[in-house]
Formats: structure tokens, sequence, C-alpha cells
């Protein structure tokens, strides 16, 4: 019982110590446009109070304000420059259903081309060129406002890396 509370107490520690991850700042570079998809959640986070939409809204929010054109889902790959970020919400529920163990990946999806002497061809296909990702511990009773506050704080570094490489472009329309 002691090795399975201290196995406990350490996954928390981790989950809450562990910082966010990013890659791929340059690749932002000319992307005029951002569409937002939110992929599916499990259903005990459902159940628990977590939405797509409201998800979806807190990532949308966050790149009007920041001057960020934003795309429809399906009309992403019709833009130059287009892309989307793919947001992920991985929760699983503790045994004692107190707590989650969530991770959250944020990355970024552009057009990409594969070249290729063997395939006799280019490819053209989306790829994710830029993310950033948290481990959290989360009680179950404010797993919405934990994902929230986090996943905020992961669009905030999208943003910020967005407009290192976009200078004088953040405004919608002239990226």
């Amino acid at each position: 019982m002691r090795t399975l509370c201290f196995f406990h107490l350490l996954i928390i520690i981790i989950f809450q110590s562990f910082s966010a991850y990013g890659a791929g700042k340059d690749t932002l570079s000319d992307v005029t446009g951002v569409a937002v998809i939110v992929d599916e959640l499990s259903a005990s986070a459902v159940e628990d109070g977590l939405k797509k939409e409201d998800i979806k809204a807190l990532v949308e929010s966050k790149l009007d304000k920041a001057n960020i054109m934003l795309l429809e889902e399906r009309k992403w790959f019709e833009v130059f420059g287009g892309s989307y970020l793919l947001i992920k919400v991985i929760a699983s529920k503790s045994a004692s259903a107190d707590y989650y163990a969530v991770f959250l990946d944020v990355e970024l999806y552009q057009t990409v081309v594969l070249f290729g002497k063997k395939l006799g061809r280019n490819i053209t296909t989306a790829a994710a060129t830029w993310s950033v990702g948290k481990l959290l511990s989360c009680r179950t009773d404010g797993l919405k406002i934990c994902v929230g506050t986090n996943l905020s704080e992961l669009t905030d570094m999208f943003i910020e890396d967005y407009l290192s490489v976009n200078s004088g472009k953040a405004d919608k329309g002239q990226n």
C-alpha cells in the first residue's frame, strides 16, 4: 500500500512539474491563417464538464485577439499559407476518480511536399511543423478550469512564436 501511495505521489509530482516543450518556431513564417480543430475527448472527461466547443472557442478567441486570421476547419488547405491547429486533450481518470492525468498537445499542421526519386513524383500532405505540450494532474471537480488555464498558456506560446516570426504582418488579411 505504501508503494502504491508513493507511486501515485510521484506521478502527480511529475505531472505537475513537467514543463511545456515547443519546437519549430521558424516554420510559422508566412502562415496566413489558422483553423482550429479539437480532437475527440474521452467520455469521462466529457461527463466531467469538458466540451470540444468550449476548447475551440477559447483558442479561437485568443487567436482572434492576436489578429491571427481564423480559417474554417474544412477550408484551411484552400488558402495559401493556411494551416490548422490540432488541439488534443488526452485525459485519463484515476482509479479513485479524484484526479485526471492530462496531456495537452497543440500542433500546427501545414501543407508540405515530400520529394522522392523512388516515388517518381512529389506528394503533398499535411504535417505537424510546430508543437507544444504539457502534462498535468487535474482534480476531477476542476478539470474544465485546469485544462482551460493550461491550454490558454499553450495557445499564448503559439501566438508569441507566431508573432515573433511574422512581425508587422499580424493584421488580419495582411499575413
